[in-house]
Parts: structure tokens; sequence; C-alpha cells
């Protein structure tokens, strides 16, 4: 099935020859992304706007002292020079603007992208046949095993997320794809945006009852 949203982590970073020099370029490349989101129709992620087409969250910076390799030397030192960066999240839910952040990531020199990751919501209605088809399997395989033992299913007495009736929680299943293509039109920094299909799966534990027939005894 299709994914609702790309969650896009991005970097926009500087370098200058002080620590508040890198920190305002790197403000200034953000302000300069953020303007070019918001030309698209984005905003800023708040509750408010969770669910919205496009949002952004500046969730964190670092400074700190370049460092540089002599080849001549073979020393590895400071450069005098500072590194400023500030880590952004792109949720994108509207992907008929995927084109438009392309070319806002195309066209920062300051912007790298590090992964996009594609994922399905959890109230998503889909959910509730993928896990009805797991169910029914599960009743399925109980008709089975009771049928080997020449019986059949009586009853139901439990259905339930695996690892619920036994308390033995499985990690979560995967329901998220991360994708990113450097390579559009022979551009190496060009972004492909391409939604990955997405997986579902419903992992249940169904404990059945049933009337089997005692061994005959020879």
């Amino acid at each position: 099935m299709a994914p609702d949203q790309a969650s896009i982590s991005c970097t926009v970073s500087a370098t200058a020859a002080s620590k508040q020099s890198a920190v305002d370029d790197a403000r200034r490349g953000l302000a300069q992304v953020t303007g070019e989101l918001a030309a698209l129709g984005g905003d800023v992620f708040t509750v408010r706007t969770e669910r919205a087409p496009l949002t952004w969250s500046a969730y964190s910076t670092q400074t700190h002292p370049e460092f540089d390799y002599d080849e001549n030397t073979g020393h590895h030192g400071p450069t005098g020079r500072h590194h400023s960066s500030i880590g952004l999240l792109l949720t994108v839910r509207d992907f008929t603007l995927l084109a438009g952040i392309e070319a806002v990531i195309a066209g920062g020199a300051a912007l790298d992208v590090q992964s996009v990751e594609w994922s399905v919501d959890h109230d998503n209605a889909a959910w509730a046949s993928v896990r009805a088809a797991a169910i029914r399997a599960a009743l399925l395989k109980g008709r089975d095993y009771a049928a080997a033992l020449g019986g059949a299913v009586t009853g139901v007495e439990h259905v339930a997320d695996a690892g619920l009736l036994t308390g033995d929680l499985p990690a979560p299943a995967a329901m998220r794809a991360f994708a990113l293509s450097t390579d559009r039109g022979g551009a190496p920094d060009a972004a492909s945006l391409d939604p990955v299909p997405q997986v579902l799966i419903a992992t249940i534990e169904a404990r059945l009852t049933a009337a089997i027939e005692p061994p005959e005894v020879s």
C-alpha cells in the first residue's frame, strides 16, 4: 500500500572563522530553507499542524571547532575555523509537494539529507483488514490442528496481539521503509524522493478450545 507520510532528516550547516559567525551562517541557511518550504505551503511542526501537508522541525544544534588532516605532516588538528549544524526534520503528507521539496534540497548548498523514511499511520484503515486476516489465519490453523487430532474447534478463549497472552512481547514489526536516491537526471546532488510501498504485518496469538476424542486403548 502507499505510505501516509515521509520523514526527511536533514542538516543545515556552515563553517566560518569564528564560532558566532558559524552559528549565524547556519541560522541564515535555516531561515532560507524554511522560507522556501513556507512558500510551498509548509509550516512549523506543532500539535495543531501534526498532520498538515508539510511541516518542519529544527530539533538540534551543534557547534564545534573544525579539524583537518595535514598530508605533509601527518597531523590531525584544528584549522582555527568553526563548524555549526542544525538538525532539521521535514514531514511530508502531501506527496504532490515532493517535486518542490526536491528543488529546495537541490538548491541548498548547505543542506544535507541523511535519510528519508516512509511510514503508515497507526490509525490507517488498512490495519483493521490486516489484523482481521491474521485472526482468520489463526482460526484456520487451529481448525487444522484439531482436525489432525480427530476433533473440532469448539470455541475461542482469547485473541490478542503477539506477546500479550504470555507477557513475552516481541520486537515491533517493521512498518517503515528508508529510501533516498541521489541520481536524478545525471545530477549527483539532486535527491529523488520516490514513495516506497509499505507492507503491513500483524501478528496475533489465539487460544482455542477443541473437542478431541480420546485415543482408543488396545
